[in-house]
């Protein structure tokens, strides 16, 4: 950043994701990230924050049969998941429970009665970001970033059409801030301000994110000696509402999709949604819904100098001290 440099033996760039470690301060990946990251792991920390989940086919039957009559059953939409994996390719979409899944895989119910969006009725989900990160003493902070993003299916939804194209919802279509009315409407910030606190709270108070510890030599001795860089990540979140404005947590992503069209080193497009988000923005910069440039640039500066400029998106949203405090 200007004329600092924080890169490895002096170099003035580095990939982060191949070099989590890339100094003795700072590192990238949280220590215990798959209990957000994984879905399965993240719906033991916060069950009741998300649609209803099973990890086998006769919990999800059992429930089924309590919940309803055999014609109302037949209604029912559920997602067959890998829990290790994100996106649309990772799910499939059924209406009848399959025979039995794999061990890593689970079964959720999709959200009832859900709110759609825009004239055209489509499923939606909201999309946050937070910025997560853990200082020497162990203490987390956790920044939102006060604009979400808007994702769309392509086409109208119907519980009577089971396609990828009216139940995956994996596109970002619009930008939704904090003075939208759409917004304020459904309480959609202090709805996920609440849930990433007891989300991230109960993550802490478990034990689940933990402070990172790595050895180093002492400069005097050359004996290697314990020490807490801080870590940091941006982890997003997928929410969806359903008509009486209940908000579900889907999933949490780690190291996120994200597009920057402004980086010196050409991103690599390696999804069909970077690719659309690439087309779109050559087509027309400054109206492309998706650029991340913003948020990557500040998230940087907050994990390297400890602030934001005065005019940032992203604000502090709790502090949760170290286990045991």
């Amino acid at each position: 950043e200007g004329r600092t440099y924080y890169c490895p033996l002096g170099r003035r760039s580095v990939d982060l994701c191949d070099e989590p470690g890339f100094s003795s301060r700072f590192r990238l990946f949280l220590t215990g990230r798959q209990h957000l990251d994984e879905k399965d792991l993240l719906h033991q920390l916060v069950p009741e924050l998300m649609p209803p989940t099973f990890h086998s086919v006769e919990s999800a039957r059992q429930y089924a049969a309590e919940l309803m009559n055999d014609e109302d059953n037949a209604k029912l939409i559920w997602f067959v998941k890998a829990v290790n994996q994100n996106g649309g390719r990772a799910v499939k979409v059924t209406n009848e429970l399959p025979e039995k899944i794999d061990t890593n895989e689970q079964i959720q119910l999709h959200v009832p009665r859900p709110l759609l969006f825009g004239e055209s009725q489509v499923k939606f989900h909201v999309k946050s970001y937070q910025h997560i990160s853990c200082d020497s003493d162990g203490n987390w902070n956790v920044y939102l970033y006060d604009m979400f993003y808007i994702a769309t299916a392509p086409q109208p939804w119907s519980a009577d059409d089971l396609s990828d194209e009216a139940q995956i919802s994996s596109m970002r279509t619009h930008r939704l801030y904090i003075d939208d009315e759409f917004q304020k409407t459904w309480n959609i910030a202090k709805l996920v301000q609440s849930n990433i606190i007891k989300l991230m709270e109960r993550a802490v108070q478990q034990g689940k994110l933990h402070r990172a510890t790595t050895a180093t030599a002492d400069q005097t001795n050359g004996n290697k000696v314990k020490s807490s860089p801080l870590q940091f990540e941006i982890i997003s979140a997928d929410w969806m509402l359903d008509q009486d404005g209940k908000i579900y947590l889907i999933e949490c992503n780690g190291t996120p999709v994200l597009y920057d069209p402004t980086s010196p080193k050409k991103q690599a497009l390696t999804t069909p949604g970077l690719q659309l988000y690439d087309r779109l923005y050559q087509e027309d910069p400054e109206n492309a819904v998706v650029n991340d440039t913003v948020i990557i640039r500040e998230a940087l500066r907050l994990a390297l100098r400890g602030r934001v400029p005065p005019k940032s998106l992203w604000k502090h949203l709790v502090t949760i001290p170290a286990r045991g405090h």
